[in-house]
């Protein structure tokens, strides 16, 4: 039951209900964690049903897990689609720090940012201002999460703008845009060791990235 203005996440159940829960909305993301397997063909076709009912201005995307990024950006670049939102949330618990790089490589290969696609990342938690400049920093659009407790987006973004500022402050950063994965540090040599970033004090990658 979206509200004006939101993109319809698409599964099974919300499929079955189309269009008479698409009202008024900007798009739609099929699921596709929440469908069974598909062929290329298969996702086409639900894709070309679903857009006959929306308006050329709305937007299409793709959502998949991090193990099946570059299967997902691929389906994203053949269909032509707005982009991809990809959800960090493993079956395996695997950390967001190891799917930024494969996101940001898989991104690259693609050419999606020089084609104008957006990419999104879904985390479990409500993000926090250092969430959102990481996953700037990382090449993506927009983060998608949940809302903690009672709180609205507009309370939110009161405390969360500034805290931003403060950390693109600390950083010399201008502005948002300039925020890219030179900023970014690891603290740990996990974190260092999965991600491929600078781990701080070393200053420059663990030896086994440093080919990329």
């Amino acid at each position: 039951k979206p509200n004006e203005g939101d993109l319809l996440m698409v599964g099974e159940e919300e499929l079955a209900e189309f269009p008479n829960n698409a009202d008024e909305i900007s798009g739609i993301v099929l699921d596709l964690q929440n469908l069974p397997p598909m062929n290329d063909a298969e996702i086409e076709a639900i894709l070309v049903s679903l857009s006959s009912h929306l308006s050329s201005s709305s937007l299409i995307l793709l959502r998949d897990g991090a193990d099946r990024i570059e299967g997902l950006f691929r389906l994203v670049v053949d269909l032509d689609l707005d982009g991809a939102i990809v959800s960090v949330a493993t079956p395996g618990g695997g950390r967001a720090a190891a799917a930024l790089p494969r996101i940001g490589l898989a991104s690259r290969a693609m050419g999606l940012d020089a084609q104008g696609r957006i990419i999104g990342i879904e985390l479990e938690k409500q993000p926090s201002a250092e969430d959102l400049i990481i996953v700037r920093a990382s090449g993506c659009s927009f983060v998608v999460g949940p809302i903690d407790g009672k709180n609205k987006i507009s309370d939110i973004s009161e405390t969360i703008i500034p805290e931003i500022v403060g950390i693109m402050k600390e950083a010399g950063l201008p502005n948002f845009h300039n925020v890219g994965r030179r900023i970014l540090r690891a603290k740990d040599m996990e974190t260092a060791a999965i991600s491929g970033l600078r781990l701080i004090g070393f200053e420059r990658p663990l030896p086994m990235w440093l080919g990329n």
